[in-house]
């Protein structure tokens, strides 16, 4: 489940390094119109990401109530990715104001293509994993996040070290983008394809039925919410006895 953060992650990195340099070297906006397009995205997160998250947890469909939003949301996207380094050339090989706002469109609609699913793809983990063992799957997907930087740090600094871009008029991003959108695609394609949301999250659910005692949270009868200490210590005690066959069945998706 990490493998959908590790795609937005990698996107992100990307997007926060290089579009400035389009704007601003290909484009030649000033600081100030470069720096207002590029906060756009966090403006839109403040509206895109609380409403696809609810809208997902309204949705129903065969491919579970997540999937559909990151898999429609990331081949939007790869899509959209691959448009902005063709205008980029277009408008250093031959200048003109509507290229230059058709790039500023569809980089807005990127922004929208990844803002749907960004709430989804988190969601998704909690969704299919049982409360003990959420911990643990919130901390695998921040790392899978970090690795997406780091691939993608690794790869630019692999095709554009600064030997070859230094004192150039302008740089061919293209290859990068590739290679960035076939990053996205192909983990979201394996999470699609080793992860099957809606039967996760039945078992998910039946699993959590039969122990309510992971339940930690406990209303005291005022209103405040109190940890059992009799099932916290028996969460490990259940985890211990049915590891063998709940373990590499919860963890397999995860990892």
């Amino acid at each position: 489940m990490g493998l959908a953060f590790l795609s937005i992650c990698s996107f992100w990195q990307m997007y926060d390094n290089v579009v400035p340099l389009i704007l601003t070297k290909t484009f030649h906006l000033n600081e100030t119109f470069s720096g207002a397009i590029m906060a756009a995205d966090n403006v839109l997160a403040l509206f895109l990401l609380p409403f696809f998250g609810t809208l997902s947890d309204r949705t129903n469909t065969k491919l579970g109530k997540r999937m559909p939003y990151i898999t429609g949301g990331t081949l939007a996207a790869v899509i959209l990715l691959n448009l902005l380094p063709i205008l980029d050339n277009s408008y250093y090989a031959s200048p003109a104001a509507g290229k230059m706002v058709l790039f500023i469109v569809i980089l807005g609609c990127l922004l929208v293509a990844m803002g749907t699913y960004r709430s989804p793809a988190v969601a998704l983990m909690p969704d299919v994993t049982p409360k003990p063992l959420r911990s643990r799957g919130n901390a695998i997907i921040n790392l899978m996040g970090a690795v997406g930087g780091i691939i993608y740090l690794a790869i630019a600094a692999v095709m554009y070290p600064n030997s070859k871009v230094l004192g150039m008029d302008h740089v061919d991003y293209q290859p990068l983008f590739l290679v960035v959108a076939g990053i996205m695609a192909v983990s979201v394609l394996v999470l699609f394809i080793t992860v099957r949301e809606p039967a996760l999250a039945a078992e998910n659910q039946a699993l959590e039925a039969k122990h309510p005692e992971w339940n930690l949270a406990e209303d005291d009868g005022s209103g405040n919410e109190v940890r059992d200490a009799h099932a916290h210590k028996d969460i490990g005690k259940h985890l211990f006895e049915r590891g063998h066959d709940l373990l590499p069945r919860v963890d397999a998706p995860i990892t």
